[in-house]
């Protein structure tokens, strides 16, 4: 026969609030307990549109597309086919990463598309990411102008630019309060 066993350390988050167990969210670290990482962040960027004299192709307009990576994490918009005022209006959905002081840049690569093996490089724009509402940005790069904004939503019960703080969160349950919880606490 086993004596009771020991609660589980990594259950319990350095917020003040319990895990539960299983649920919707298992072992997600972004859903709905806190983040087991400071700096934990999904980062969604929109590549809007792009104008000026992009210098792709010499005969035809400019085929373009832009690639938009954050640490080891990427993904791209779709090719505009000879267009010199491209308009993508691409959500790339980054998914989780980790926001830092000192780490990785948001780098959004403007490229023209010719057989993929040889497309050629147009220039690059990188940003500093912070949590928070839309950030709309402009920047110009291979003689055009290339707009985007991103959205970087912390995970739970982190806040801060970079993600880094601890916020106290109401417990779960019927207006937070817990049918065998005492109020006040002692």
């Amino acid at each position: 026969r086993e004596g009771p066993s020991a609660p589980d350390p990594s259950l319990e988050d350095p917020c003040g609030a319990v895990c539960g167990h299983g649920g919707p969210h298992g072992g997600d670290p972004l859903g709905g307990c806190c983040s087991r990482h400071l700096g934990q962040a999904r980062l969604v960027v929109t590549v809007t549109s792009g104008r000026g004299r992009w210098r792709g192709d010499h005969v035809t307009a400019t085929d373009a597309y832009v690639q938009v990576t954050f640490g080891s994490r990427r993904g791209r918009t779709g090719t505009v086919w000879n267009n010199q005022s491209p308009r993508w209006d691409a959500r790339v959905d980054l998914g989780t990463v980790e926001l830092s002081p000192g780490g990785p840049k948001l780098r959004l690569e403007v490229w023209d598309e010719d057989n993929q093996w040889d497309d050629d490089f147009l220039g690059a724009c990188e940003e500093e990411v912070e949590a928070g509402a839309n950030h709309e940005v402009v920047c110009y790069v291979a003689g055009g102008r290339l707009d985007f904004s991103y959205w970087a939503t912390c995970g739970p019960a982190l806040g801060g630019p970079r993600c880094q703080d601890y916020v106290p969160q109401p417990p779960q349950g019927d207006l937070g309060v817990y049918r065998s919880s005492h109020w006040p606490p002692r």
